[in-house]
């Protein structure tokens, strides 16, 4: 067990040179766009409504987008890294029997009382959770997710991007995927291109 210093633990203002904001820019902004979009905010719109279909204020796309962007212009200028929401986190939540807004509420308390009440110490603490626990709530997040995903309800073009865009990031990465399926979605939809031939 870490040596725990309690006491009031404080962040304090960190301000970036500008050579720090296009570094942080380039290597971590840049790659985290396609994820943030897709896991944080398209996904974990649809995994919500699948979810909880009767929820009287569903979850969307605009609110995921504006509450990770306010999340991360507040946290950014004490140090904090980038934060969003996640399809895998709602998922495991559900999979563990988390079904209110109780869970993530007490996950917050627990970690600001750690951080402030604990400082570097508490990130310590949380160091000594073995990675095979992480492993295991990943996997079952995981199967949760792949659960919630019905490829059979694809069809045309829709299925066609879901391949493609696998397809693209196994072979490659999922930024690759992203930069190729966003595209073709948006021209498939506007009608530009078509799979079935006139």
């Amino acid at each position: 067990m870490p040596h725990l210093d309690f006491g009031l633990h404080l962040p304090h203002l960190i301000v970036p040179s500008w050579e720090q904001v296009l570094h942080g820019t380039i290597y971590a902004v840049m790659p985290q766009v396609p994820l943030t979009l897709t896991n944080a905010i398209i996904v974990t719109a649809a995994v919500s409504r699948q979810l909880f279909p009767k929820e009287l204020h569903p979850v969307n796309e605009r609110n995921l987008a504006l509450t990770t962007g306010l999340g991360n212009l507040i946290a950014a200028p004490f140090g904090g890294y980038m934060m969003c929401h996640g399809a895998g986190g709602m998922a495991g939540h559900v999979r563990f029997g988390a079904r209110t807004a109780t869970a993530p509420v007490l996950i917050g308390l627990i970690f600001v009382i750690l951080g402030v009440g604990f400082g570097s110490s508490g990130y310590a603490l949380l160091r000594t959770i073995p990675n095979a626990v992480l492993g295991c709530l990943l996997f079952f997040s995981g199967i949760e997710l792949a659960l919630s995903s019905k490829p059979q309800e694809y069809r045309d073009t829709d299925l066609f991007l879901v391949l493609l865009m696998a397809a693209v990031g196994v072979a490659l990465n999922p930024a690759a995927a992203f930069a190729v399926g966003w595209p073709l979605a948006y021209a498939f939809k506007r009608g530009w291109l078509s799979l079935h031939s006139s």
